[in-house]
C-alpha cells in the first residue's frame, strides 16, 4: 500500500499546475455564439441542444459567468418569447448560486425552472432543470430529496430527444448511491454514464464520474483499481481544468487513505483540497475537507485542529445555518406543496378523463346495443321479405321452366314446319310428273280403244309404247318421291342421341335444299343464290345426324332471312344497285389448336350484318333481333349447346353492312 500511496504522491506532484485556466474572454466567447444560435432558431429540440452546449463550454468554472450566461438567456427569452429559453435561464441561475454557495437563491431558481419546464411540455429540459435542483440536496447530503430527483430526471431524459441529458443523471445516481454506501447500485450507473460520454464524446464531467467509480472501488476494498481510476479522473480534471472537479477528487482520495488508515497521506489530500478553491468562489468547498483534517488532528495537534476547525465553521455557517436551514426547509415545503397539488390536479384529471371514457364506454355500448336491435329487426324483416321473394322466385321460376320447354317445343315445331315444307316442295316435282304422266296415259288409253275399235292395230301399237314410256317415267319419279320422303323423314326423326358416321357434304346439301324450298313454301316472292363449295376429301365423321342438320337448317335459314327478310325489313339490301342476295355452303378439313383433325362447316351471306352492340348477346337464350311473333330466339342457343356437346365450337364473324359468317367447328 505504501508503494502504491508514494508512486500516487509522486504522480500528483507531475499534475501541471491548475492555475492555467481556459481564459474567461475565449468561454464569454463560445457562450455568444451559442446565445446567437439560440435566439435564432425557433426549433425546441436544437435550442435544449444549444443549451447544452452552453454548460460544455467550461463556463461552470466561472460562476459569475453563469448568472451572466443566465441573464443572456433572460434577455433574449424576453425578445424570442420563448418557454425553453426562459427556463434555462432559471437553470443557469440556479447553478450559478449554487456553486457561489447560495443555496437558498439556487434552489428558488431552480423551483421555477422546473415549473417552467413543466409547461414547455419538453422532456429532455425538464430532465435538466430537475437534475440541477438535485444538486442543492446532493450537496447539502440529503439524499432521498436528490435520490428521488435525479431518478425523475433520468425517466423524462429517457422520454427527450436528447442522448447527451441521460448522461447527467446517470452521473448523478452513481454518485447519491455511493454515499448511501449502494456499491453495486453506484457502480452501474457510474458506469453506464461514463460508457455514454465516451459515446457522444461529452467529456466534462467525465473527471467527476471516474472519482465516484474510483470511490466506489474504495469502499470495496479494492486498492489497486481505486488509485489506477483516481489516476484517469485526476488527468481528466486537468484536462477539463475545473478546480471544483479537482477539490473533489481530492477529497474523495483523502476519504480513501483515512479509510485505509493512511492519516498522512489522508491529510495531504484534504489539505491540497482546501488550497485548490484557496481564495476562489467555491472556498464553501473547503468545508468537508476541513472537518476531515480536524478530526484527524483532534488528538495531535491542537493548532491545526483549531485551524481547521475555523475553516469548517466559516464554511458551514455559510452553507448550514439555522436560517439558512429554515429557508431551504420552507422552500422545500411549498415544492412539495406544489408538486402535490400537481399530483392532485393529475389525479383529478386522469379521474375525469377515466369518468369520461367509462361515460363514453357506456354511451358506446347502448349505442351497440341500439344498434344491433334495429339490425336485428332489419334482419327479422329482410328475412320475411327474403323468405316471400324466394316463394316468388321459385313460382316463377316453375312458370319460366314451363314457358322455356314450350318455346323450346316451339322451336323444334318451327324447324320441323321448315322441315315440312321443304320436304313438301322437294317432292312435289315428282308428284306433278307423276301426275302429269297419269293422266296422259288415261287420255292414250283412251285413244288406243277407239284404234281397236277401227282396228288400226299399228297405231294401237305406236300408243302402247307410249303408255309404257310414260309407265316408266312414272315410275321413275315414284321412286325419286319415295327417296326423298324416306332421306327427309332420316333426318327428320327424334334424335337418339348416338354418333354415327356421316357423310358432312350430302347432309348440308340436303338442308340447304331444304332450307330454301321451306322459305319458297312460305313466301312465293323469296329468291336467292345458294353457292355451295364442297371438300370431298373429308370422308365421313362421327355425329349425330338429326342435331347437326338442325345446326346447319338453322344457320342457312337465319342467312336466308338476312339477304332477303320479309316486309317491313326487306327491300334493305335489294334497294343497292347490283345488290345479288347469296348464301355461300362450305365445307372444308380443320386442325384444331390441339394438333386434332376435324371439319368447318361454313354459312355465309352477304346480307346487313350483326350490329356489334348485340354481338355478344346473339347465342343467349330468348334473344332474338327478329319481329314479334317470328322467332323464339332460341335457335342459336340450341345450335351452340349442340355444337358444344359434340366438342366442337360455334363461333361468328360479321361486318355491318358487309355480312355474316357462321363457323361450325367440328372434331372428325
Amino acid at each position: 500500500m505504501k508503494r502504491i500511496t508514494i508512486f500516487f504522491c509522486f504522480f500528483i506532484g507531475l499534475q501541471p499546475a491548475f492555475a492555467q485556466d481556459v481564459p474567461m474572454e475565449k468561454i464569454r466567447y463560445s457562450v455568444d455564439s451559442l446565445m446567437q444560435l439560440i435566439g435564432q432558431t425557433k426549433d425546441e429540440d436544437s435550442q435544449v441542444r444549444y443549451i447544452l452546449n452552453l454548460y460544455n463550454t467550461k463556463v461552470e468554472s466561472y460562476p459569475l459567468m453563469v448568472i451572466e450566461t443566465a441573464q443572456k438567456l433572460s434577455l433574449s427569452a424576453q425578445k424570442t418569447h420563448s418557454q425553453i429559453t426562459e427556463a434555462s435561464s432559471w437553470s443557469f441561475y440556479g447553478q450559478g448560486y449554487r456553486l457561489t454557495g447560495n443555496y437558498i437563491k439556487g434552489l428558488e431558481c431552480h423551483h421555477k425552472a422546473v415549473a417552467l419546464s413543466e409547461k414547455t411540455g419538453n422532456k429532455a429540459l425538464l430532465a435538466i432543470a430537475q437534475n440541477q435542483m438535485g444538486h442543492i440536496y446532493k450537496d447539502r447530503e440529503e439524499n432521498e430529496k436528490a435520490l428521488r430527483l435525479y431518478q425523475t430526471a433520468r425517466d423524462n431524459a429517457l422520454l427527450g430527444k436528447n442522448e447527451e441529458t441521460i448522461i447527467w443523471p446517470m452521473m448523478n445516481l452513481g454518485a447519491i448511491y455511493l454515499a448511501m454506501n449502494q456499491i453495486d447500485s453506484s457502480l452501474y450507473y457510474s458506469k453506464q454514464a461514463y460508457d455514454k460520454s465516451i459515446q457522444l464524446n461529452v467529456i466534462r464531467n467525465q473527471p467527476y464520474i471516474l472519482m465516484n467509480i474510483a470511490s466506489a472501488f474504495s469502499k470495496r476494498g479494492n486498492n489497486a483499481e481505486t488509485m489506477h481510476t483516481f489516476s484517469e479522473a485526476l488527468t481528466a480534471a486537468d484536462e477539463s481544468q475545473s478546480i471544483r472537479f479537482k477539490n473533489l477528487i481530492y477529497e474523495a482520495l483523502a476519504e480513501h487513505y483515512l479509510r485505509n488508515h493512511q492519516p498522512d497521506s489522508s491529510a495531504y489530500f484534504a489539505k491540497r483540497a482546501i488550497t485548490t478553491v484557496k481564495n476562489s468562489v467555491f472556498v464553501f468547498l473547503s468545508m468537508k475537507p476541513s472537518k476531515l483534517l480536524t478530526d484527524i488532528y483532534e488528538n495531535s495537534n491542537a493548532d491545526s485542529t483549531l485551524k481547521y476547525l475555523k475553516i469548517y465553521r466559516a464554511a458551514n455557517d455559510s452553507l448550514f445555518s439555522a436560517r439558512a436551514n429554515q429557508q431551504l426547509q420552507m422552500m422545500t415545503f411549498e415544492e412539495d406543496q406544489r408538486q402535490q397539488e400537481l399530483a392532485t390536479e393529475k389525479s383529478k384529471y386522469q379521474n375525469k378523463i377515466k369518468t369520461n371514457i367509462l361515460l363514453g364506454v357506456l354511451t358506446t355500448i347502448l349505442l351497440i346495443a341500439l344498434i344491433l336491435f334495429r339490425n336485428n329487426k332489419q334482419k327479422q324483416k329482410a328475412n320475411f321479405l327474403l323468405h316471400r321473394q324466394k316463394e316468388e322466385i321459385q313460382s316463377a321460376l316453375s312458370q319460366l321452366k314451363s314457358t322455356q320447354s314450350q318455346l323450346i317445343q316451339s322451336e323444334k315445331m318451327a324447324s320441323l314446319g321448315e322441315l315440312t315444307a321443304g320436304i313438301a316442295h322437294e317432292i312435289q316435282n315428282p308428284l306433278n310428273f307423276v301426275n302429269n304422266f297419269s293422266e296422259v296415259n288415261k287420255e292414250l288409253l283412251t285413244e288406243m280403244n277407239e284404234e281397236l275399235d277401227k282396228g288400226n292395230y299399228d297405231e294401237v301399237k305406236a300408243i302402247a309404247k307410249n303408255v309404257t314410256d310414260n309407265e316408266e317415267k312414272i315410275m321413275f319419279h315414284g321412286k325419286r318421291a319415295d327417296s326423298i320422303v324416306k332421306g327427309m323423314l332420316q333426318h327428320s326423326r327424334s334424335s337418339n342421341g348416338v354418333k354415327e358416321p356421316t357423310d358432312i357434304n350430302a347432309l348440308a346439301d340436303e338442308y340447304l335444299r331444304l332450307a330454301y324450298h321451306g322459305l319458297r313454301a312460305k313466301d312465293k316472292s323469296f329468291n336467292a343464290s345458294m353457292k355451295t363449295e364442297y371438300d370431298e376429301n373429308i370422308g365421313l365423321i362421327n355425329i349425330v345426324p338429326q342435331d347437326i342438320g338442325r345446326v346447319i337448317l338453322n344457320l342457312i335459314t337465319n342467312a336466308f332471312y338476312a339477304v332477303c327478310p320479309p316486309p317491313p325489313e326487306g327491300g334493305l339490301q335489294s334497294s343497292k344497285v347490283g345488290y345479288e342476295p347469296t348464301v355461300i355452303l362450305t365445307t372444308r378439313k380443320w386442325n384444331s389448336p390441339l394438333g386434332d383433325l376435324g371439319v368447318e362447316i361454313i354459312v355465309k351471306d352477304n346480307g346487313n350484318g350483326i350490329p356489334s352492340k348485340v354481338l355478344d348477346k346473339i347465342f343467349q337464350p330468348f334473344f332474338t333481333t327478329k319481329p314479334t311473333g317470328q322467332g323464339t330466339g332460341l335457335g342459336l342457343s340450341l345450335s351452340y349447346d349442340i355444337v358444344k356437346a359434340h366438342g366442337g365450337e360455334l363461333k361468328v364473324e360479321t361486318k355491318e353492312g358487309e355480312g355474316t359468317t357462321f363457323i361450325i367447328q367440328l372434331p372428325a
